[in-house]
């Protein structure tokens, strides 16, 4: 009786040793995670994140994979990806800064063309927009506009052949568009304020510098409008020869005839 008592008590005393035991065994036949593949999974469930909309989960998981796992592949991605993060949010220049850290701790990344190509969409997503409560985008400063335009050049000269570069180019004439109406718009001012010098010089630039982009016809006949006013009816001649030369079907060249007749420039 004694003995069966005795070996009762070591067999409970026993049994949690070789549970243990057990277990590990088991472990030991799992593959240990690789520091490639922990890293992988870390990435991958922050960007799980990113696609979700949980941006700030998102960022604070792309920070520990550059900081735990920082010689990994997913180190340079996960910055990139913060820059997507932000974006997301809508706070381009936190989106610009992060991009732009990228290209310059990794310019030879394959990811570079693409990071390059969000710093010229973040720019074009800061420029003014039209709200019914202010006045038009054209009118009010256009700073950013300009550096929109720059950025998008600039990417449309890096990477020619990129496929983001047709839609870079439709951006761009968007862009160049909104400078252009600016042009004319301050153009308008000064004629409406007896400032036909000021007015003929806007309208030159336009001219020179955003020809194409639709308002050329009006652009002469302001232009004309000009020279007329500050006597220089030759130069107003050839605006309004111009206008009806190279837009002939449109309202202002039909007012350029009646232009030619009144000051007899025929």
């Amino acid at each position: 009786m004694r003995m069966r008592v005795i070996s009762l008590m070591m067999a409970l005393l026993l049994a949690p040793v070789l549970t243990v035991g057990a277990g590990c065994a088991t472990g030991s036949d799992a593959k240990p995670q690789t520091y490639a593949g922990a890293a992988e999974q870390r990435y991958m469930s922050a960007d799980e994140d990113l696609e979700d909309g949980n941006y700030l989960e998102a960022i604070r998981q792309f920070n520990s994979v550059r900081n735990k796992f920082p010689y990994s592949k997913y180190a340079p991605l996960s910055e990139l990806r913060i820059g997507d993060a932000y974006f997301a949010q809508e706070k381009y220049a936190s989106a610009v800064e992060q991009y732009r850290n990228f290209i310059q701790l990794h310019p030879k990344h394959p990811k570079v063309s693409y990071a390059h190509w969000r710093v010229a969409l973040a720019f074009h997503k800061l420029m003014p927009e039209n709200w019914w409560l202010l006045p038009p985008a054209y009118e009010r400063d256009l700073a950013r506009t300009r550096d929109a335009v720059r950025e998008m050049r600039l990417f449309i000269k890096r990477y020619p052949n990129s496929e983001y570069t047709d839609r870079a180019r439709k951006l761009l004439a968007q862009e160049r568009r909104r400078l252009a109406d600016h042009e004319l718009y301050v153009a308008k001012f000064y004629l409406d304020r007896d400032n036909p010098r000021a007015a003929a010089m806007r309208l030159r630039y336009l001219l020179e510098n955003y020809s194409g982009l639709g308002l050329d016809p009006q652009a002469l006949f302001l232009l004309a409008r000009s020279y007329i006013e500050l006597g220089d009816l030759q130069k107003a001649k050839t605006a309004l020869g111009d206008l009806i030369e190279y837009h002939p079907n449109t309202e202002f060249a039909r007012e350029a005839q009646d232009y030619l007749a009144e000051y007899e420039l025929e």
